[in-house]
């Protein structure tokens, strides 16, 4: 019986064949393909990436002078407050917003203070001209207490 079993085991030794890959490999394409349409979407948004990021930039350098304008007495911090709000409007259309009815928004109390640039822009996606308005709206906000040392 043991030489029968290592007989039988001796003759069914074969060698494995594998199969050989494709030449077309379908995941590869398809996963490339996404990675292109992925790539083509980031560039035709990136002006208005760009654009929204440097409207909060903005925004975020104006904040510490409304905190300053929020401590003076009322009269003076009113003409303060609008004084830079023109100014941040006047910065924002130079930085490239080209909307209209931007909209600059501060709010202030004791509390807190905010300020929020409303536009529109569109970006166009390359090669088909196709364009979509998006509408945007980045805002800061800070606290507004007095620091007392």
């Amino acid at each position: 019986m043991t030489a029968t079993a290592t007989a039988g085991y001796a003759g069914a030794e074969v060698a494995t064949r594998y199969k050989q890959p494709s030449s077309f490999n379908g995941v590869s394409v398809a996963l490339l393909l996404l990675v292109a349409a992925t790539a083509w979407g980031v560039v035709s948004a990136w002006p208005v990436i760009a654009l929204n990021s440097g409207v909060k930039n903005e925004l975020g350098e104006v904040i510490p002078l409304i905190y300053r304008a929020n401590l003076r007495v009322e009269p003076g911090a009113s003409e303060e407050v609008a004084r830079v709000q023109q100014d941040l409007t006047a910065r924002l259309h130079a930085l490239g917003v080209t909307d209209t009815k931007l909209v600059v928004d501060i709010q202030r109390n004791e509390k807190r203070i905010s300020v929020e640039a409303r536009y529109h822009a569109t970006a166009t996606l390359k090669g088909l001209d196709k364009s979509h308005t998006f509408e945007l709206h980045p805002r800061i906000e800070t606290d507004a207490t007095r620091v007392e040392w």
